[in-house]
């Protein structure tokens, strides 16, 4: 996923080296994953003009946790770089949060230990306030690192506009197969202040458009983007609208449509903080897919979702698994 999600903001630059985790003979390892205890050394001051400026946060802020949803896969990675499929794709269950006294955020990812971020770096434009932040993760509430990194963009850049809602995604080591392949988890998710129980509108309608990040699970491929449109009835309780997810790759003049894919089986009911879906999938219309999201903000201003759908594209099928975040037309 580092070649896919990377080329989304252009964050080659922060790559982090993370070290491989030990395997043993016989099989795949199942030991967890080893940490790296660093050597303790000051936190350079960014020199403005050489590089991004530290923002004053990384991420939203909140005093309650985020609700947060996730998709992960997971794959090997042989010594030239060659992926295998593994598992996935699949919903995830992360857990994100932000402590406003120490301005600090902890993490909880599928094959991971929880932590905090740390030993953070970031993206940008020099001398300029950074756009995006790479991080690993603590083991616990000890200073030892974990193999994987987790990158988010920084809220109310042009990478993350909206004011409740934002998301990041993750890759990392977790173990090593007998055969000497490195074995990884990767995923993508959605964060943000959930709006609370009560806040729904219970009358009226409202539409809403959000952006696609998605990634075609196991394959090393570019960003698949794109836009999702949804229709409530808050006072009727329905739900109606569609995705349509594409990949727009100037640079490796990649353009692929993967058409729209209307809602169907949608579960909303008035006064509901959560919603959820499937999709009539174009081409294979017995096709099982998946769409399960909420609100965020005050007003239920702001939604986010996480989503696995199957594709049809000159004859080869293949998985598009993400996130929308959007607002209130």
């Amino acid at each position: 996923m580092n070649r896919k999600l990377h080329s989304l903001l252009g964050s080659a630059a922060l790559s982090l080296t993370l070290c491989a985790c030990g395997g043993g003979g016989g099989g795949v390892a199942s030991t967890p994953p080893p940490t790296v205890t660093p050597s303790p050394t000051p936190t350079p001051t960014p020199t403005p003009g050489t590089q991004p400026l530290p923002p004053a946060h990384i991420a939203l802020v909140s005093s309650q946790p985020f609700a947060a949803l996730g998709v992960t896969d997971a794959y090997s990675l042989n010594a030239s770089g060659g992926r295998t499929p593994v598992s996935g794709p699949a919903a995830a269950d992360v857990q994100f949060s932000y402590d406003p006294s120490t301005n600090n955020y902890r993490i909880s990812l599928p094959d991971f230990q929880s932590g905090s971020l740390a030993n953070t770096k970031y993206g940008g434009s020099a001398g300029q306030v950074a756009t995006e932040s790479a991080s690993q993760v603590t083991v616990g509430s000890s200073d030892a690192l974990q193999p994987v990194l987790v990158t988010l963009p920084v809220p109310g850049s042009s990478f993350s506009p909206y004011t409740y809602t934002s998301f990041g995604w993750w890759d990392g080591t977790t173990g090593q197969a007998a055969d000497g392949q490195s074995l990884r988890s990767e995923g993508m998710f959605a964060y943000g202040i959930p709006t609370q129980p009560g806040d729904v509108p219970i009358t009226g309608s409202a539409s809403y458009g959000a952006e696609i990040h998605a990634t075609l699970g196991d394959v090393d491929y570019p960003t698949v983007s794109g836009e999702a449109n949804l229709s409530f009835d808050f006072a009727a309780g329905t739900l109606t609208g569609s995705m349509h997810p594409r990949i727009v790759d100037s640079f490796d003049g990649i353009f692929v449509d993967y058409g729209q894919y209307a809602f169907t089986q949608t579960v909303y009911s008035t006064g509901s903080t959560t919603f959820s879906g499937k999709f009539v999938v174009p081409g294979l219309p017995n096709a099982d897919s998946f769409f399960n999201g909420n609100f965020t903000g005050p007003n239920a201003a702001e939604l986010m979702a996480r989503f696995v759908a199957p594709f049809l594209h000159d004859g080869q099928q293949g998985t598009i698994s993400g996130i929308w975040i959007g607002k209130k037309n």
